[in-house]
């Protein structure tokens, strides 16, 4: 049986599993060592109860524990995934992993927990991720720690197999991870929220700190600046904007978070279709829209736009050819727009 990878890191995939990955997951839930925050290995019974409820929550869902595929091998190491969990009566998304005892030690668990927190942000926008963690399970508690997560105050009990076992609550919120890029017209605050990238503003821009804190209002977000480890979507538009500014490049291929109403959506996503090198009015970026009466609002839209460049509105002039108003100044927008008429 076919199945389509949900998740792709530097070492691994993460994907649906499926009836065949029986074994695979015998491998992990029947042993010992392996499940001891689970008071113990689990009966044939049992593992298919298991399996049965990912594949439940892959209908319902469209997510749940994946299987965790290790790229160099095409073995199934372990399972990580998405799914929602009680939190003393609180319903929360949490990310949960459980890995092959013969590939601990060597940073699978985190790196395929903080690709699927990222998943979460960015895919299915929650503000929100959880890791519910057994108060004697140190090294998972420890691979929340270094994805980021906190530990919350309070403790919950879950009964299973007839023990009572206390659990802690570990939690990340949604973040922006931004960085400066030093543009040739000048410098820019990016920002990647999961896997998309979310902000690609002007650090002097014409309204210091509006775009900003619409950002971290609507995408219920904090802002964090990146380390030496920049997000891969950070790499991609870093890349892509250098592209861009060498005159290599006319479009984008970066995943985007659009964080506004759905008129502004509207108005964004048709900025792209303006050809590379050529210009338009507002009203005729309201009419491309459907929605020709509309002029002012298509102005003001395109005024709150986070994406600059990537999501061209430099290229939206006055009715009478004038350039107007750029978040960027107009120094910015002359700069672009004489860059894409050197055909």
């Amino acid at each position: 049986m076919e199945t389509t990878t949900v998740i792709e890191t530097s070492r691994l995939l993460l994907r649906e599993m499926t009836p065949a990955d029986r074994p695979a997951l015998c491998r992990i839930l029947q042993d010992s060592e392996v499940m001891y925050a689970y008071n113990g290995p689990f009966s044939d019974e049992e593992v298919d109860e298991w399996l049965e409820r990912q594949l439940a929550r892959y209908r319902q869902y469209g997510y749940g524990l994946w299987a965790v595929v290790l790229k160099a091998t095409g073995e199934i190491i372990g399972q990580c995934g998405l799914t929602l969990q009680q939190w003393n009566g609180r319903e929360m998304l949490e990310a949960g992993y459980l890995f092959q005892r013969s590939h601990w030690h060597q940073g699978y668990a985190t790196e395929a927990a903080r690709a699927c927190m990222d998943y979460a942000f960015g895919t299915l926008n929650s503000p929100l991720v959880c890791s519910i963690i057994r108060d004697n399970n140190l090294p998972s508690q420890q691979v929340a720690l270094r994805n980021g997560m906190t530990r919350r105050p309070g403790v919950m009990a879950k009964h299973y197999r007839g023990a009572e076992m206390p659990h802690w609550l570990f939690v990340r919120p949604r973040t922006i991870r931004t960085l400066r890029y030093h543009s040739p017209c000048g410098e820019m605050l990016l920002g990647a929220a999961g896997d998309r990238l979310c902000l690609c503003n002007w650090a002097q821009e014409l309204h210091p700190g509006r775009v900003e804190q619409r950002l971290r209002i609507l995408l219920k977000a904090q802002f964090e600046e990146c380390g030496h480890i920049l997000p891969e979507v950070l790499q991609r538009t870093i890349r892509e904007l250098d592209e861009y500014f060498r005159g290599e490049r006319r479009d984008f291929d970066i995943p985007l978070l659009l964080a506004g109403s759905d008129f502004q959506k509207r108005v964004w996503q048709q900025l792209p279709r303006i050809p590379y090198g050529q210009t338009a009015s507002y009203g005729e970026l309201a009419a491309a829209i459907g929605s020709p009466r509309s002029v002012r609002a298509v102005a003001n839209a395109n005024g709150a736009n986070a994406i600059s460049i990537i999501l061209p509105c430099h290229r939206i002039i006055g009715s009478d050819g004038r350039l107007t108003g750029y978040g960027g100044g107009l120094r910015a927008k002359q700069f672009l727009l004489k860059l894409e008429q050197k055909k």
